[in-house]
């Protein structure tokens, strides 16, 4: 259904022959860019992500496959992802050069690091540039990890952000928002400390700021997970969580669903 109506979104766009040449050039451009992004689309996977863990229905409802009603990813969206994915990747490169410049910092494959580790409950799904693609097999949950650096002799999660200049300017410590995402990386390669590496996308400007991960924080991460895997076990819907920020809502992709279930 979603799919659906997204076709027919475009295809609205399109049908603007009134309009100056370069007016139809633009919304045909835009229009080709989302269909191009729903041909190339995939069925998402009813795994936990450690980028999703705020709300435990949209938790449930992504666990369950259910249909995304009327969601629709935009072309100004796809361009900022395709944006970040890209500076991921020359940031990943900057971290491998630092040994080769003679500082103390070595990029771990992290496929080697699980192998190594005998972390048997990780599946290495694949691995993409430096990208590496995991799926914790316990806790159901599949994520991608930009990377694990030695630096200084010390092992540690990298995790890297593109963001606004508005957030980048205000930035004092790690987001908030990741901190969920953090601790999940942390309990799945059983690395206690996450470098949040933060560029500001119209500067380039950098922050990094470290997350220290406790076994509290770990142990409530899981109890999550097992209690929405009780929910779905039974069939349940859970209960709409009351300390979920609103901003979430406004941005979740099963939205519609969850006004139906109340």
């Amino acid at each position: 259904m979603a799919r659906s109506k997204a076709l027919l979104n475009v295809l609205n766009l399109v049908n603007t022959q009134e309009l100056p040449i370069e007016k139809q050039f633009l919304n045909d451009l835009k229009a080709s860019i989302e269909l191009q992004d729903v041909k190339n689309s995939r069925k998402p996977s009813q795994t936990y992500k450690p980028s999703s863990l705020h709300c435990i229905r949209n938790m449930e409802y992504q666990r369950m496959g259910v249909p995304l009603l009327g969601y629709r990813t935009s072309n100004e969206l796809i361009g900022i992802c395709e944006s970040g994915t890209d500076r991921h990747e020359r940031l990943q490169e900057a971290c491998i050069a630092m040994k080769a410049n003679n500082i103390d910092c070595e990029y771990i494959n992290v496929a080697e690091y699980v192998k190594q580790r005998k972390l048997d409950y990780l599946e290495v799904v694949s691995q993409q540039g430096n990208e590496t693609k995991l799926f914790h097999k316990g806790l159901n949950m599949s994520f991608l990890c930009d990377g694990i650096i030695k630096y200084k002799g010390h092992y540690y999660i990298l995790e890297i952000k593109t963001e606004t200049s508005s957030k980048w300017w205000e930035r004092q410590g790690v987001n908030p928002d990741h901190i969920l995402q953090g601790t999940a990386y942390s309990e799945a390669l059983k690395i206690n400390e996450v470098i949040f590496l933060y560029e500001n996308r119209d500067s380039c400007n950098k922050k990094a700021y470290l997350l220290v991960v406790t076994e509290p924080m770990r142990e409530r991460l899981v109890d999550k997970i097992h209690e929405c895997e009780e929910y779905v076990a039974n069939n349940i819907i859970a209960p709409k969580p009351l300390d979920v920020p609103k901003k979430y809502c406004a941005y979740c992709q099963y939205s519609e669903r969850c006004k139906q279930d109340g």
